[in-house]
């Protein structure tokens, strides 16, 4: 068997997949769950570990023999009334993880961030991602940061979302022109590289965007999908003020589709400049429609 990774989010969209692959590829993995019935996947050579990435001390001797560090905790939208905000799934979970992390002198830190992150960022979302991504580069750990763009799979919160959609609507309405960019890439390819960069030295202490196959405007993706679940409908333009007006007063409650940071994260396009992850890795990279075929048709 090889190294022992400890691995956050593994009851995740992401997550989940991780796991199975690092299964497959023989890793022993300690899985930081809440709960272990949680657990999407029962294998052998798993093992759970009830604790709480906000509660350090809950999984701190569980990192005592562990190679490997795979963080993927993170969330989308924020619900503070809930005590569910950025500030603290993206940083301040990631802090404990790093402390822990550094404190048990884990030879390898590989962390999940998200395409866009940067120091002026618009949005809390990109901004915590960043502040987050820098925490661990200033921990002297040996890590590997990866930005992934819209993440798209079996269980996804977006494609299955606007396919859902389409399917119960004889109508479906985009904002503006429809042409802001985006790249998503499978879940299966993101995973593929997290568990293939792991003794990648070329890759320690370096950050890497992780695109899919190609670039598509937010329409193209709408007459995709349509095409893959047989399902043709008219699209038209809403004004973005119209869509503003409505995050305004009901972007706060969990059934309206869209936050103000995702409606700025839209329009602000999600692609990447470089390869590089998949070059480093061997990882091959899917094409979209092909992938889709697979579970929305």
């Amino acid at each position: 068997m090889k190294d022992t990774v400890f691995l956050s989010g593994a009851t995740g969209f992401v997550g989940n997949e991780v796991l199975k692959q690092l299964f497959e590829k023989d890793y022993r993995v300690k899985v930081l769950v809440r709960d272990k019935e949680k657990l999407k996947e029962d294998l052998p050579g798993i093992i759970p570990v009830e604790g709480d990435v906000l509660d350090p001390e809950s999984f701190r001797k569980e990192m005592e023999d562990v190679d490997t560090v795979i963080h993927l905790v993170g969330i989308i939208r924020e619900f503070p009334s809930q005590g569910i905000t950025f500030e603290k799934l993206h940083f301040e979970a990631t802090k404990n993880v790093v402390d822990t992390a550094v404190n048990n002198s884990v030879k390898r830190f590989i962390h999940m961030s998200a395409n866009g992150a940067r120091e002026n960022a618009i949005t809390d979302y990109h901004k915590t991602k960043y502040k987050a991504e820098e925490y661990v580069r200033n921990s002297g750990l040996t890590y590997t940061i990866f930005r992934p763009s819209l993440i798209y799979g079996p269980g996804d919160s977006f494609v299955n979302m606007l396919a859902d959609m389409i399917k119960k609507l004889p109508v479906f309405s985009y904002f503006g022109k429809g042409d802001y960019k985006m790249q998503p890439v499978s879940v299966y390819e993101v995973a593929e590289v997290f568990v293939e960069s792991i003794p990648v030295s070329t890759m320690y202490g370096k950050t890497y965007s992780v695109c899919g196959d190609k670039v598509y405007t937010y329409r193209e993706l709408l007459n995709i999908i349509m095409d893959v679940i047989d399902k043709k409908r008219l699209l038209i333009s809403v004004p973005e003020a119209f869509v503003s007006a409505g995050i305004a007063a009901f972007g706060g409650f969990s059934w309206f589709p869209i936050t103000r940071d995702q409606f700025i994260m839209l329009k602000e396009g999600n692609v990447c400049v470089d390869n590089e992850a998949f070059e480093e890795t061997n990882v091959k990279k899917r094409n979209m429609k092909e992938m889709l075929k697979t579970y929305l048709s």
